[in-house]
């Protein structure tokens, strides 16, 4: 009669057992059922906030290739452009938080467009979570091949003799922002020329329309080789491993200055923070790889991977900076 009833014990505890761990998954909350399955499932979107083959575009594709064999799983870039960042940022911030939508945001859309636009409908520090600062892009000041300016130091002369025009990308952009810490910190001013496009500044430039222009390095990597232009001076705190012989402006005449804008990832708000954390993780790692950093750093961006509490400190410490530089510009967006 024992013997009949050994194989029920058994059973009982077995439910016993399954029941009991189906209740702690349940307790322990969402983040913790996430975190017991295997993710990712299925693809996972990606959203830029910069056109098909812009810089950033391109550096976002080279990253998402190394996670993608880490994941195991397609990434899909989706280029969303529009309003200044509005139209990205509000892709992201109303994507499901089911952890398969991210979104890589340039920084001004974090740093500019809140103190800019009247009747923001969204702050993106409460609308996203923040991933990480995935890396930091500076500028370089450059001239035309035929310009009597050697050094930054002789535009500085210059402008402060008589009015320069200064040519680079919309008004409120981080190359907008760039000149204008730049001109503060060097007592000069100068009228801005805003174009919506890197070729159009730079024909300018070249056409003598314009005394000196502001640019992405790995826009005018091109002219810089065929000697169409020549770069006076990075924004950076350091030199370029792309423009080792351009100094920075900190080694002319503006020490400390440096003005380095960012790109980040992000997500929607709500995202299971074991996913979160791993997103993170797995971008720290990749970005270790030195044949990624070779390729980023060949376009001029300096590779960073922090954690989400640096991506919000460095957005607090620049909004600090930002703010009443908006207000001083009068810039409106």
């Amino acid at each position: 009669m024992l013997s009949s009833l050994k194989p029920l014990e058994a059973m009982t505890r077995r439910d016993w057992l399954q029941r009991a761990a189906a209740g702690a998954a349940a307790a322990a909350g969402p983040a913790s059922v996430f975190a017991q399955e295997a993710w990712p499932q299925r693809p996972v979107t990606m959203i830029v906030a910069n056109a098909a083959g812009a810089p950033v575009d391109v550096a976002i594709r080279l990253i998402a290739k190394e996670l993608e064999a880490k994941w195991g799983q397609s990434v899909v870039i989706d280029n969303r452009v529009g309003g200044s960042g509005l139209v990205p940022l509000r892709t992201l911030a109303r994507a499901k938080p089911d952890g398969y939508t991210f979104g890589t945001l340039f920084g001004a859309i974090y740093t500019t467009l809140p103190f800019a636009v009247e009747h923001m409908e969204m702050d993106p520090i409460n609308a996203l979570d923040a991933v990480s600062l995935v890396a930091r892009t500076p500028f370089v000041y450059m001239v035309a091949k035929d310009s009597p300016l050697k050094s930054w130091q002789d535009y500085v002369k210059l402008a402060r003799q008589k009015d320069t025009t200064v040519g680079s990308y919309s008004v409120g952009t981080a190359f907008h922002l760039t000149w204008a810490q730049t001109a503060h910190a060097a007592g000069i001013k100068a009228v801005y020329a805003p174009s919506s496009t890197a070729g159009k500044t730079q024909m300018d430039l070249i056409g003598g329309l314009l005394d000196i222009a502001l640019d992405a390095p790995s826009s005018a990597k091109g002219l810089i080789e065929t000697g169409r232009v020549r770069p006076l001076a990075v924004t950076s705190s350091k030199r370029l491993p792309m423009l080792p012989d351009v100094p920075t402006l900190a080694e002319q005449g503006l020490p400390g200055f440096s003005s380095d804008p960012w790109f980040a990832m992000a997500a929607p708000k709500g995202v299971p923070a074991a996913i979160l954390a791993k997103v993170q993780h797995d971008l720290k790692e990749v970005m270790q790889h030195a044949s990624l950093r070779e390729r980023l750093e060949g376009m001029a961006m300096v590779p960073v991977a922090s954690t989400a509490v640096q991506m919000r400190s460095v957005i607090e410490s620049d909004r600090k900076v930002i703010e009443p530089l908006v207000k001083q510009l009068g810039i409106r967006m």
